[in-house]
């Protein structure tokens, strides 16, 4: 499967995002005098995780929208949901047990990318395209 442009381009956004809040994440472990290794390795266990897990949902959008049933398309995106979820639970079991990782380091960068998006939205990054108005008997777009 081809990673479309959109996806790409989305993808590479929110791992900017989560760089960034990275970086200050890191600023405050150093500013309360917690910094430590295991701080870095969690934010990559974690962001490089919050990183995955944005692509494959971009992934699984892709494939679907070309689905013409719309009950498959559904169980498509509600299985990569569960996946998805077991496996940020397997991210947080793996941060918390193992001890090469300081565990808040891990679990905050999952909430990385839902912060980027929320920033994105403040700085108006991300505003409804302007479409064409509908045409008589047809549906008004989104």
């Amino acid at each position: 499967m081809r990673v479309q442009e959109a996806t790409r381009r989305e993808t590479g956004h929110i791992a900017l995002g989560v760089l960034a809040f990275s970086a200050v994440m890191h600023l405050v472990f150093l500013a309360i005098g917690r910094w430590e290794l295991g701080v870095l390795w969690g934010n990559l266990l974690g962001g490089g995780f919050a990183v995955l897990n944005f692509l494959l949902l971009g992934l699984t959008v892709q494939k679907i929208a070309g689905e013409s049933d719309e009950k498959r398309a559904r169980l498509k995106l509600q299985g990569s949901y569960t996946l998805r979820m077991l496996l940020t639970l397997g991210v947080i079991v793996i941060a918390i047990k193992a001890p090469c990782f300081v565990w808040p380091a891990a679990v905050i960068p999952l909430l990385f990318p839902r912060l980027t998006i929320l920033a994105m939205q403040a700085m108006g990054m991300y505003r409804p395209e302007k479409t064409a108005p509908a045409r008589k008997g047809e549906d008004e777009p989104l």
